[in-house]
């Protein structure tokens, strides 16, 4: 818990007013905006141990660096001593400070075409392409790096694993290589980034590793069929998840090209984040169905019944050339 004591360092650290500071959101990190200079920042406060903090200075650096060469991201912003984090010890417990400049717009709305459809899914697919591109070439802090793309297995024993362990298989025996792997965002949904004017600037990165890229472009494919498919039939949603790949890839190519072998292993990709949303989603059930609301159940069920027969999730089963 972010003590008042580690919010007033934060604004002594990054020269703000914390009477301008507001709470947004706890969840991995905890998160506030404050104001200086009449423009928005966000704060986020990260309690780990003190070894994390060289993964979260490689985080920062990286962004920074994409934002220098022109990608649409919230930049990170220095502290009065000119780092990219802050670091504070309380109580045997490390606390670590980033800040950032506030991304202009707000979310996608599936409803307004200003916020959603060909232009934006376009642009998403451009912002992806660059920073893959640049990642090839990001030389990596000497002094630390974020973490590998990890088999991660599931311990909850209510929880049907058998198509995700074979996935996890496949995924571990793919090639590494400086083409196709690299560091990525990991998280590029639409609630990480903001449109202003058909802009689209990209933020939360602390989820970023070293990956595939074609993973990149399925966990924003899943994620648009999820939250932005115009209808919940399967068939519409396998239709919108074609039209969406087809606009997202014509922008990636513009900055970065993909061999058709990895374009192909999108929907493995697709099939492999549903995946892995539906365990955490129900990472601490205890197997125990009355304690599930209607929507939880149904989803459960179909998810169950998917995996059972040994198809794909919504949108996975398109054909990507």
């Amino acid at each position: 818990m972010v003590t008042p004591e580690i919010l007033n360092k934060a604004a002594a650290s990054f020269a703000f007013d914390i009477n301008s500071l507001v709470f947004i959101s706890n969840s991995t990190n905890e998160v506030f905006r404050f104001r200086k200079n009449d423009e928005g920042f966000i704060l986020r406060i990260t309690e780990k141990s003190h070894t994390y903090v060289s993964k979260i200075n490689a985080e920062v650096d990286w962004v920074y660096y994409l934002v220098q060469n022109g990608v649409s991201a919230s930049l990170p912003i220095k502290t009065i001593d000119n780092k990219l984090t802050a670091v504070y010890e309380l109580d045997d417990k490390c606390f670590i400070a980033t800040a950032f400049q506030m991304a202009p717009g707000r979310f996608f709305d599936k409803n307004d075409p200003d916020l959603w459809g060909t232009t934006i899914f376009k642009q998403w697919g451009e912002t992806m392409g660059k920073m893959h591109l640049l990642s090839k070439a990001y030389p990596p802090l000497e002094t630390g790096k974020r973490d590998e793309w990890q088999r991660l297995g599931i311990k909850n024993p209510y929880l049907q694993q058998g198509k995700y362990n074979v996935l996890l298989e496949k995924l571990y025996y793919l090639a590494r290589e400086g083409n196709s792997y690299c560091l990525i965002h990991n998280d590029f949904h639409p609630y990480n980034f903001h449109i202003d004017n058909g802009l689209i600037t990209v933020f939360d990165f602390d989820d970023s590793i070293y990956g595939w890229f074609p993973l990149d472009i399925a966990i924003a494919a899943t994620h648009a069929v999820w939250w932005g498919s115009p209808r919940e039939d399967r068939k519409s949603k396998n239709e919108f998840a074609k039209n969406f790949m087809n606009e997202f890839l014509n922008g990636y190519y513009k900055y970065n090209h993909l061999d058709n072998y990895w374009i192909k292993q999108i929907p493995m990709f697709m099939d492999y984040r549903n995946l892995c949303s539906f365990f955490w989603w129900l990472n601490s059930w205890d197997g125990d169905e009355t304690k599930l609301n209607d929507f939880q159940r149904s989803a459960i069920e179909n998810a169950v019944k998917l995996i059972e027969n040994g198809e794909c999730f919504d949108g996975c089963d398109i054909a990507v050339s």
